[in-house]
């Protein structure tokens, strides 16, 4: 790194990926548009971009289920087709870069956010600072409860792992729903029942509903037995049946699918959705998350960060470190690469006293052993 008047001089010099598959601790099932898909392993590629200073950036791209791609074919995009357009350019330059590769490689935004990640990473370190300092500081009194997930299950297993969940200290979950609209109704009865008022549930039906008619019928037996946040009850393209739907309840309707650039707009002005699903892979980064949520604030809606599946703790921290310093971001939905995976080889996070912290390092503060 060198001091100029033009700011602070350095190089991208290298850049490697590695495809990485952890086996999570609960085989992943869920309904996508009504159909079931499952998952025993978080597949994902880890980056590391590397400055002619010796400073490393990481970064993550954690696969979407139902994609053609391979973590080795996007390994291989990474080290050739990426890495001709980093090379020898300035990390500090995040916003040129990242327009740059998007307009010339048309990247899916998982594999944009791992760019994106890596190079706040780099600044973050180089500057001696975490990451949220960038992003604008921490705010003092926010709290991240850890959160896990609950695969889509029999309604008694449904119980069972809420129990174990609580009986680990974790009392934020998200339940996947959507096979079924009687099953649907007997999970969360389950999950009352066996732990009571006392986690915060997020049922994420992920389409699964499909239009406002059905989802209200099915919301109106959930509201009998308790829960706190529905996620993306209708087809992403139907804004018109989210804004029905969101209007009929005192749920918390939650837009996930639908926050898309060309549905972002309409959801805000005419408030269809009582909050936004921020994830840094969907949107392509952390600075995609703070575009939309400074969106968000600006029309009167929360949002909430949180992942697909799972993540490694580097996109888990990147995601800690936006709700940090966010203040329209008032839920989050993080934790699950300590909580959900089996030997990840990446660290970077803790529980401590019920609350998901960060290691307080400069960049992510993660430290990667591959």
């Amino acid at each position: 790194m060198k001091l100029s008047k033009k700011g602070i001089i350095m190089q991208i010099k290298d850049i490697k990926a590695v495809p990485l598959s952890v086996k999570l601790k609960i085989p992943y099932q869920s309904a996508k548009k009504a159909e079931v898909v499952s998952q025993t392993n978080l597949n994902t590629v880890v980056i590391e971009v590397i400055c002619d200073d010796g400073t490393k950036g990481y970064g993550e791209a954690a696969f979407p289920l139902k994609i053609p791609e391979t973590p080795e074919m996007v390994a291989k995009l990474f080290e050739s087709r990426v890495r001709s357009m980093l090379v020898n350019e300035n990390p500090f330059n995040i916003e040129y870069i990242l327009r740059k590769v998007s307009k010339s490689l048309k990247l899916r935004n998982f594999v944009l956010a791992a760019i994106d990640l890596a190079l706040h990473d780099i600044v973050g370190k180089t500057l001696g600072v975490p990451v949220y300092e960038l992003l604008g500081g921490i705010i003092p009194g926010k709290r991240a409860i850890p959160s896990s997930l609950i695969p889509l299950v029999s309604p008694e297993e449904a119980g069972r792992i809420a129990e174990e969940y609580l009986r680990n200290g974790v009392t934020v979950l998200k339940m996947k729903v959507g096979d079924d609209p009687t099953m649907d109704v007997e999970r969360v009865r389950a999950i009352r029942e066996a732990v009571g008022d006392k986690i915060l549930l997020n049922i994420d039906v992920g389409e699964s509903w499909v239009n406002a008619k059905k989802s209200k019928k099915i919301i109106r037996k959930l509201e009998k037995v308790g829960v706190d946040f529905i996620e993306q009850p209708v087809l992403a393209n139907d804004i018109e049946g989210l804004k029905e739907v969101t209007r009929s309840t005192e749920i918390t309707i939650v837009a996930d699918e639908s926050v898309k650039p060309e549905f972002l707009m309409k959801i805000v002005n005419e408030r269809a959705a009582d909050m936004l699903a921020l994830k840094i892979t969907g949107l392509g980064g952390i600075r995609a998350v703070q575009r939309y949520s400074v969106v968000a604030e600006e029309g009167g809606l929360e949002c909430n960060i949180g992942t697909y599946i799972a993540q490694t703790c580097i996109l888990d921290a990147a995601s800690l470190h936006i709700f940090s310093s966010t203040p329209v971001i008032t839920v989050s939905e993080l934790g699950r690469s300590v909580i959900f995976l089996e030997n990840s080889p990446i660290e970077g996070l803790k529980i401590e006293n019920g609350e998901l912290k960060l290691s307080g390092k400069p960049g992510l503060g993660v430290s990667v052993d591959l």
